[in-house]
């Protein structure tokens, strides 16, 4: 079936609950879309590796997946068709931006879709870096130099601090690299600054594949939580934000249920009720 229309949604705190389930509501209202000739997208700050940890055996009514936040994209077979990476020198200046910051809370991702291999150097590491790095302890790396292929460079930062990060960042590397700002999935606290290839964030992987399907950004929408969201939420013709997610993106975008009461669901009853 041709795909005439397109949806995306971010996984966690949207259409993952807090214990780690979907609602039944949710996906029967994705299958629905995909019945009836819309593209689904999962759109998500996940690696490969993390979304198949998360998902395990079970199955979503997906039929693209961003990943990396939209530094690669899988199809529904698990097909790469995008591949963003960080050349040696890019994640060397990405590296010492944060140094010259005082910044040595920092991972270094392995090149899409490895993006899992976490890279780290000996450093001052917060709380939730360390949890993050007993996660993927398997995939872990010491390093003594940053001179590597990356997907991105993530810096992790206190939350009164990301502003000022993320402006000094941005002063440094000037347009050459995009900055994602995201919620630690593991803390919920901690704000990691992700520094990837320019152009790189979901707005611009949903975009590719519009693109590529012939869909009018007239039948686009997006919904979403998180910092990591607003790019895609900004880029979509109609978005949506979950109750859960902070105010200042609550006040931007049209808010819908949270994540506990089918956020998804109720986003494309909206949206198709309006089409």
């Amino acid at each position: 079936m041709k795909k005439t229309s397109l949806f995306a949604t971010d996984l966690d705190g949207t259409l993952l609950r807090n214990d780690g389930t979907f609602s039944a509501r949710d996906l029967a209202a994705l299958e629905t879309l995909r019945d009836r000739g819309c593209a689904v997208v999962l759109a998500t700050g996940r690696s490969p590796l993390s979304l198949q940890r998360c998902l395990g055996k079970r199955k979503l009514p997906v039929d693209w997946y961003v990943l990396s936040s939209g530094a690669g994209i899988l199809n529904s077979v698990g097909e790469v068709t995008l591949s963003r990476t960080l050349s040696p020198d890019d994640t060397v200046a990405i590296h010492n931006a944060f140094a010259d910051l005082g910044i040595t809370d920092t991972s270094i991702q392995g090149t899409f879709p490895d993006a899992h291999i976490l890279h780290w150097m000996d450093g001052k590491h917060c709380l939730d870096f360390r949890k993050r790095l007993a996660y993927y302890r398997d995939f872990s790396r010491k390093i003594d130099c940053p001179e590597i292929s990356s997907t991105e460079v993530i810096g992790f930062i206190h939350p009164d601090q990301a502003e000022q990060v993320i402006s000094a960042l941005s002063a440094a590397l000037g347009r050459k690299y995009s900055i994602v700002r995201a919620t630690s999935p593991i803390d919920h606290y901690t704000v990691w600054v992700e520094v990837f290839a320019q152009g790189v964030n979901k707005a611009s992987a949903c975009d590719t594949i519009r693109k590529e399907l012939g869909i009018s950004m007239q039948l686009t929408a997006a919904v979403g939580n998180d910092w990591n969201d607003i790019q895609m939420l900004r880029w979509a013709d109609r978005s949506f934000i979950s109750s859960n997610a902070p105010e200042a993106l609550l006040a931007e975008f049209e808010n819908v249920p949270s994540n506990q009461h089918n956020a998804v669901a109720t986003a494309i009853d909206v949206w198709f009720e309006a089409l």
